[in-house]
């Protein structure tokens, strides 16, 4: 493999920040506005590791389409907006064939596990 070869996980195009996302931390800190991720998260059941880096991240355009989890807390966070609408990429467009159409809702956090037997 040749050192110009992409890996799976890098984008053949350079990251776009996303302002829309850095409008709406206002006048926070990456650091603050990550605690209050956190505690959206906690509000809905939600388990998300977020910190100031993953913030910046974010508002870098190198998260191009959160996770389902973040997906959750961000939406909860700003009720009646898109993920489109925070900034973010269609899932469709980032992920590969194996995501889930723009028109499906991302399955409900359980807060109980389910085991098979």
């Amino acid at each position: 493999m040749t050192s110009s070869a992409l890996t799976s996980s890098q984008s053949p195009r350079p990251p776009r920040p996303n302002l829309a996302f850095r409008r709406l931390r206002g006048q926070r800190s990456p650091g603050e506005f990550a605690a209050a991720v956190r505690r959206a998260a906690r509000e809905i059941g939600e388990l998300v590791s977020c910190d100031a880096r993953y913030i910046g991240r974010v508002e870098a355009g190198e998260i191009r389409c959160p996770n389902y989890a973040y997906e959750r807390v961000f939406l909860h966070m700003f009720p009646g907006r898109t993920l489109t609408d925070l900034g973010f990429s269609p899932r469709s467009s980032v992920r590969g064939r194996g995501a889930r159409g723009t028109d499906e809702a991302p399955p409900p956090h359980t807060t109980s596990p389910t085991y098979a037997t």
